[in-house]
């Protein structure tokens, strides 16, 4: 029985998620949507327990980045038009998976036991060009496994200037380490790949003198092609635009230099007062606006001006002369 059900699995920190990752969770949606018509789908925001090993992963508690998850989702169905057969859901699976086991998941381990083995044939993995290229390059475990168990969708966060127009293929293929990842899976390889070490007659030991020594490579470089087929590449319009400075980091930044300020309003002022300040938005931009409107700044501008209306007369009276 085929299902009419696709997954997409979105798994990070969202520490705090921001309106950009809701635009992009939309538009990748959609985009699969489209390429899969008559097909259900179901966004999956995967958040990270806090035994992931980033630092603000623990900032805030795991109960309030699944509740500022809903709200983005919340946030997702006011803004924009969801069709019918897209659904966002919060999956908290990692962090109950935390609370029981005190460490982090891998992603393979998250997406063979979250998902029913029937559902794992429907996955699609949203990935940024940067997770995307640690894995093609060895630098992640199980990245052969992932990338033929389970389809993946990146989408590219880089600049134009730094990889160029429309080359997101070209430079995510030139970071492929086929020896490297042949390593990592230990002889323990995706059909795909055995298929194609036996049409090409490539034996176990032309595969260890590959990855030992680098010999032969012109028979795996087609293996790169063949990894190539299993990653979506997200056109590049459907990425918000200046995404990586607008995530996640950027946030923070603000959140410190905007809890820094109030805890100086909080001196300065009475509880009353900065209440009433902050709810009617009182002195907003007022330090780009006020010098124009200070007394002392008019009159001296009046000052100028007599002046140079003076100079302008002596000098109109001496070209009479």
């Amino acid at each position: 029985m085929v299902s009419n059900k696709i997954y997409i699995v979105d798994g990070g920190v969202f520490s705090p998620p921001t309106k950009v990752v809701g635009e992009l969770a939309y538009n990748i949606a959609n985009y699969i949507s489209k390429k899969h018509q008559n097909k259900n789908i179901e966004y999956h925001f995967m958040p990270t327990n806090k035994y992931y090993n980033k630092p603000w992963v623990r900032c805030v508690d795991e109960e309030d980045r699944i509740i500022m998850l809903k709200n983005l989702v919340e946030f997702i169905h006011k803004t924009y038009n969801v069709p019918s057969n897209i659904k966002f859901v919060v999956n908290d699976w990692e962090i109950k998976y935390g609370k029981k086991h005190k460490t982090p998941s891998t992603t393979l381990n998250t997406l063979t036991n979250a998902f029913t083995k029937e559902q794992q044939k429907h996955i699609y993995i949203a990935s940024n060009i940067e997770n995307v290229i640690n894995r093609v390059n060895g630098s992640l475990q199980n990245s052969l496994t992932i990338f033929f168990k389970f389809k993946t969708i990146c989408f590219d966060i880089y600049s134009t200037q730094l990889i160029g127009v429309n080359q997101t293929d070209k430079y995510i293929n030139s970071h492929i380490n086929v020896a490297e990842l042949l390593k990592l899976a230990n002889n323990k390889y995706p059909s795909d790949i055995n298929k194609y070490f036996k049409t090409n007659n490539i034996s176990d030991n032309d595969v260890k003198d590959f990855i030992n020594y680098g010999k032969n490579s012109e028979k795996f470089e087609k293996l790169k092609n063949i990894i190539m087929e299993k990653i979506i590449i997200l056109p590049k319009n459907l990425v918000p635009e200046n995404y990586k400075a607008k995530a996640g980091n950027r946030l923070r930044e603000e959140l410190d230099v905007y809890y820094s300020s109030l805890e100086n309003l909080q001196k300065f002022t009475t509880p009353m007062i900065e209440n009433y300040i902050t709810k009617n938005k009182l002195y907003h931009h007022c330090k780009s606006t006020y010098q124009k409107k200070l007394v002392s700044k008019t009159r001296n501008k009046k000052s100028r001006k007599n002046k140079s209306n003076k100079k302008s007369k002596t000098r109109k009276y001496k070209n009479t002369m």
